[in-house]
């Protein structure tokens, strides 16, 4: 598939992702040039920031959502051990943490490569995100803080 191709559905699939956005009311502000869209949500405990990505060249949708803390360096062996036991249990989606600064987020991915994704699958990413970072959001910051152990 040449460039063209792949751009121009990229560009069908950040429609439908609006379309979706649109359909469930949810307020965002999208970048058309680079196919991108930012959006948040309150959790139980702390906001949700969400984005979502349209990658042409990958024929790729994410979907992340930055944790809003960082983890202290003297607890990241704790954090990193966590997310991966965490990620063990997760059908869906997965937590990326960066040991050398702490940064912690969510990413869930599809592809349309060869395919047409609906509104539903934006849907199901979207409340996806926001429920497994509200889950687990604040047991990571009880546990980068020492609240709570492994």
């Amino acid at each position: 598939m040449d460039d063209n191709m792949k751009l121009a559905q990229a560009k069908a699939t950040f429609a439908t992702l609006c379309r979706a956005l649109d359909k469930e009311e949810w307020s965002y502000q999208k970048d058309e040039e680079k196919l991108s869209v930012k959006a948040g949500a309150q959790g139980e405990d702390l906001p949700i920031d969400l984005g979502f990505q349209v990658d042409a060249k990958r024929m790729l949708v994410k979907l992340y959502s930055p944790i809003p803390f960082t983890i202290p360096e003297d607890n990241r062996l704790d954090i990193a051990i966590a997310v991966t036991a965490i990620n063990d249990i997760l059908a869906n989606g997965c937590f990326d943490f960066d040991l050398s600064d702490g940064s912690l987020l969510f990413r869930i991915i599809n592809s349309f490569l060869g395919s047409q994704l609906g509104e539903e699958v934006f849907v199901y990413m979207l409340y996806t995100a926001c429920q497994m970072v509200d889950t687990y959001n604040d047991l990571l910051l009880m546990l980068s803080k020492k609240v709570i152990t492994l």
